[in-house]
């Protein structure tokens, strides 16, 4: 049964329980009703129209689509003579991208017979656009990153932002336009906005006391899964190795979403592997290194304790120099040159007789 939370005076949420939670806004206005996406099956959205009608005795006035998918805009048939508005490239998405996957979803399931494609009557291309109507203001915002065309709506007077899908409880890159880049810029941005109560596309609301962190949370989640699918890459790694890399390992806490929120997480993963596999480089390979024969090291020389002194000059090659320079130089007349003397041993006493000259 679809879940009905009263979260002002004026303002209303329907959840999903047959689809990961989608959700579905309602404001009220003394002029009518503004009508913030619809619910993915047929059932689902007659019973909204049926509570608007019949409940708060209103008339559905306008529908924002506030992105292309079709688990927010398939209902939009049923609000006959409403007003759609949505930003332009919803209208060129619902065109084509959601057209092709009606034809799918007929093919697949009767239940979808009856369903339409209605174009937005009123579209815009700036960053912000504001729909009035009985004196509430309803503020458009672009959001882009999990689609290229998202926008959230701001309920002003009551402070209560419909965030659509750029806020869930496992943030969603995946399919058409999707951005990680994008995405955390328009979390940011979400952040910084003071609200007292901020629907999630798909999820429970979140109380103003715990916006920010669970925001932050989910940008810590983005970051996590980007750093772990580049190091991925970097190591040349196959996009198969990250069925290992489980939701539990980011740290993401407060995940429902049927069951289904692992299967999301997983196709994160892999979108951002196909993402990044052509923009992340990998870390160099390190060459092989070239065998080389094994060369003995030499025996080291010992080095002496005692150093050895150096050997002198001999004696004999300098004497003769030093007998010519110690001679002094005669005076007048040479002086006769002194024959060559030889020791003569004859017992005790030693003579010097004159040497013989050889004939």
């Amino acid at each position: 049964m679809t879940k009905i939370e009263r979260l002002s005076d004026n303002v209303y949420v329907f959840t999903s329980d047959r689809y990961v939670q989608v959700t579905a806004g309602v404001v009220l206005t003394p002029d009518g009703a503004i009508v913030i996406d619809t619910l993915p099956y047929e059932d689902e959205t007659r019973f909204m129209r049926d509570f608007i009608e019949g409940k708060l005795g209103s008339v559905v006035r306008y529908v924002v689509n506030t992105h292309f998918h079709s688990d927010h805009v398939f209902g939009t048939w049923i609000f006959t003579g409403a007003q759609v508005v949505a930003h332009a490239l919803c209208a060129e998405l619902l065109h084509t991208r959601t057209r092709e996957a009606l034809k799918r979803a007929q093919q697949d399931s009767p239940d979808m017979a009856k369903v339409q494609i209605v174009l937005p009557h009123v579209t815009f291309r700036t960053s912000q656009f504001r729909l009035t109507l009985g004196g509430k203001t309803l503020i458009l915002t672009h959001s882009p990153g999990h689609s290229p065309d998202l926008v959230t709506v701001l309920v002003n007077e009551d402070r209560v932002l419909f965030a659509s899908d750029t806020v869930m409880s496992v943030p969603s890159i995946a399919g058409t336009g999707g951005s990680l880049k994008n995405l955390l810029g328009s979390l940011h941005d979400v952040v910084l906005t003071d609200v007292e109560m901020l629907v999630q596309g798909h999820g429970d609301v979140i109380l103003r006391g715990e916006i920010r962190d669970s925001v932050r949370g989910q940008i810590r989640y983005l970051q996590t899964i980007d750093a772990h699918v580049r190091r991925t890459l970097k190591r040349r790694l196959s996009k198969e190795t990250l069925a290992k890399f489980l939701l539990v390992s980011t740290n993401l806490v407060k995940v429902q979403m049927g069951g289904l929120a692992e299967n999301l997480h997983q196709t994160n993963v892999n979108a951002l592997y196909d993402q990044l596999r052509r923009s992340v480089r990998p870390y160099p390979s390190t060459p092989r290194a070239t065998a080389r024969p094994v060369r003995k090291p030499a025996a080291a020389k010992r080095a002496s304790p005692v150093r050895k002194a150096a050997k002198p000059a001999p004696r004999r090659a300098a004497e003769p120099a030093m007998r010519k320079a110690a001679q002094p130089k005669a005076k007048g007349k040479p002086a006769k040159t002194m024959p060559a003397l030889r020791k003569v041993d004859t017992g005790r006493k030693r003579t010097l007789v004159k040497a013989r000259k050889s004939k």
